[in-house]
């Protein structure tokens, strides 16, 4: 389900003045939007209620109540709540019902992300990847895994990647991309500072910004060109990136097997080329000789 309040904001510079009025309502006071009916929010607003139902199918709700459901999702997953397990991690939890837990909530958050594709957006970035001269792939911590998985998927399909473990490095790659180049910036929090600043630098340089962040109305979203999300599984202060990068990396794998089906051929002949100077008997004398 995308984000209701992330939509309002997209489409606000096309609004009529009416509908303007609602939208800055909405997006100021979400929370008490929900306790309201339809005539208080237009006698609140000082519109007709009439008004208020076509802005609701204006945004892709099919009625009033449909526009609160997705509201709610919208308050309510963007509190700093930190996602709880099944099973509370502590001293002497049960291994086996610890592991099952774990399971769940992989199924659960892999489920919830099959809802949350958008298959035009997939073959969008897709598009843009194959037309680049180069593709930059960003993010740190956690999310740092992802993009690297992402660099290391690019490279082997024969396309030109550029990743930096340091986040220092790759504020100065931002700044050197060309109009022909995509960034591919992931931060599941969509407010990490530095991934802010790259996709600022990114687009000074005026190229394309695809983002991978969690499904909310997020900084990173809004600057996005293209806009991939994941499910939101864990709090933004969290022990530890679980689900966030499992279901993150399950979008690359998607964007990945595209690649590889819009050009069957080249990315077979790419990928065994790839995987046999990796594995040639050269290389591998010469690295047993190094351990030797």
């Amino acid at each position: 389900m995308e984000s209701i309040l992330f939509v309002i904001r997209e489409q606000n510079p096309r609004f009529s003045a009416t509908e303007g009025k609602i939208a800055s309502f909405v997006l100021q006071r979400p929370k008490d939007v929900l306790s309201l009916t339809v005539a208080q929010l237009s006698e609140q607003v000082g519109v007709s209620q009439a008004a208020v139902v076509r802005f609701c199918r204006r945004i892709g709700a099919r009625s009033y109540g449909d526009f609160k459901l997705r509201l709610s999702h919208d308050v309510f997953r963007t509190s700093e709540v930190p996602f709880l397990p099944d099973v509370e991690l502590k001293p002497g939890v049960d291994p086996g019902e610890l592991v099952k837990g774990i399971l769940r909530n992989i199924q659960r958050s892999l489920s919830h992300l099959e809802s949350l594709i958008d298959l035009p957006k997939l073959e969008q970035t897709v598009q843009w990847i194959k037309q680049s001269r180069a593709v930059y792939t960003f993010g740190i911590g956690a999310s740092a895994l992802v993009a690297m998985d992402m660099h290391l998927k690019l490279l082997r399909l024969g396309l030109l990647c550029v990743f930096s473990a340091d986040a220092d490095l790759q504020v100065t790659a931002s700044c050197t991309l060309q109009p022909t180049d995509v960034a591919f910036v992931i931060s599941y929090s969509g407010e990490t500072p530095a991934m802010l600043s790259v996709s600022a630098n990114v687009k000074k340089q005026g190229a394309k910004i695809i983002t991978l962040t969690r499904d909310t109305d997020n900084s990173l979203r809004r600057m996005a060109d293209v806009s991939l999300v994941v499910p939101v599984t864990e709090g933004v202060y969290r022990t530890g990136a679980i689900l966030s990068r499992i279901t993150q990396l399950a979008v690359v794998d998607m964007l990945y097997s595209l690649l590889i089906v819009k050009d069957l051929a080249g990315a077979r002949s790419s990928i065994e080329r790839t995987a046999e100077a990796v594995h040639s008997p050269h290389r591998r004398k010469r690295k047993k000789g190094r351990t030797g």
